[in-house]
């Protein structure tokens, strides 16, 4: 995929320029708070020689703000790839290494082979999980590119921002939204490290669900075990993986600027989308099947899996488990279940015409 530079080519020479036009305030805020540093009753020689420290170091973070933004996301998003090798997006890249190895190390390749090895439901089974997860991997793919394309716009607005914010840092007074706009700012280059935080919690979820420990047992039993592990393990890990990828970096920029805990807010979040997913996909399902037959029923689980998707995405970045998309799927669904209903004619009104009467003058008004 594209990058943001390749698909705005214009939009950093214009926060550039952004930036240079708004520089000489910078230089304003700068003198301000040296004059009232000096004015302001007996100092000591030491402390004007740190407000000409203090001076020199805001202006040298204002030259070199885009120098050391990059180098500093560059550097976090490499350790994040290579080094913490933490990716949403290959996911389903993972599952396959993972159950590849646990194959090779256990599992039903010791002792007798159960009839789920014989039918060959094993790898059928498998090869149902491996699409989903590569329908994971695709959905955590094209979030990612997208988050990525949302720091770079950030960043660079908060670069032509900058003189503004970074002058702060120089009056006492407006000192503390001066620091919060540079932690912001450190907070949106880390992003990536809340992927990486995630990856700890996918890796564990891949690997239970690739444990060959039931299978080892044999029969009915085993097979039953394995398909009720995985199919849990993959329930977890779809919900994990959609709404830690959406919200991990949004949680990691307030846990830099706040001080919150990471590993809390991204818990909360997964919770609270998995209660919203739920609550707006059995609410779509019910109204849906209502409708009767096995086209209501296709319909429901249809609704009930995108108002699950809508609910968690929502949930993930709001906190709330509130979902007003998916609780608008509900509602049409009921609205189509309630609209197959024949409308009972009234008692006093066996010709109907009073029906009539009452849809014309409606149509009139």
């Amino acid at each position: 995929m594209n990058d943001f530079n390749t698909l705005f080519p214009n939009f950093l020479s214009q926060c550039a320029e952004m930036n240079r036009v708004l520089t000489p305030i910078a230089f304003v805020l700068l003198a301000i708070g040296v004059v009232s540093s000096t004015v302001t009753g007996h100092r000591s020689p030491s402390a004007y020689l740190r407000t000409v420290g203090r001076t020199f170091a805001i202006a040298a973070a204002l030259a070199y703000l885009p120098t050391w933004s990059n180098e500093a996301a560059t550097v976090v998003d490499t350790t994040v790839r290579e080094t913490l090798h933490a990716d949403p997006a290959g996911v389903f890249d993972q599952y396959k290494k993972t159950l590849a190895i646990n194959k090779g190390t256990g599992g039903s390749s010791s002792g007798s082979k159960s009839w789920w090895d014989l039918l060959d439901a094993q790898a059928l089974f498998e090869m149902f999980i491996s699409g989903v997860m590569w329908l994971l991997g695709f959905l955590a793919s094209v979030i990612v590119f997208y988050a990525y394309l949302v720091q770079k716009f950030i960043l660079y607005v908060g670069y032509a921002l900058a003189p503004i914010f970074i002058g702060f840092l120089a009056v006492r007074t407006l000192h503390s939204i001066g620091v919060g706009f540079l932690l912001g700012y450190v907070g949106v280059i880390c992003w990536p490290l809340g992927w990486g935080a995630a990856s700890i919690l996918t890796s564990g979820l891949i690997q239970f669900m690739t444990d060959q420990s039931f299978l080892a047992s044999g029969g009915f039993t085993g097979a039953a075990g394995y398909g009720l592990q995985n199919l849990m393990g993959l329930a977890a890990l779809a919900l994990w993986l959609i709404s830690s990828t959406i919200a991990a970096p949004i949680i990691l920029q307030k846990a830099i600027a706040t001080g919150a805990q990471v590993g809390q807010g991204l818990v909360t979040t997964a919770t609270t989308a998995g209660i919203a997913g739920a609550t707006a996909g059995a609410g779509a399902a019910a109204a849906f099947g209502g409708a009767g037959g096995f086209a209501g029923f296709a319909a429901g689980a249809a609704a009930g899996g995108g108002a699950a998707l809508l609910g968690a995405a929502e949930a993930s970045t709001s906190g709330s488990s509130y979902s007003p998309l998916g609780s608008m799927v509900g509602s049409i669904g009921s609205s189509r279940g309630m609209s197959r209903r024949p409308r009972k004619p009234k008692k006093n009104d066996p010709t109907g015409d009073d029906a009539v009467r009452e849809l014309l003058m409606r149509s009139r008004n």
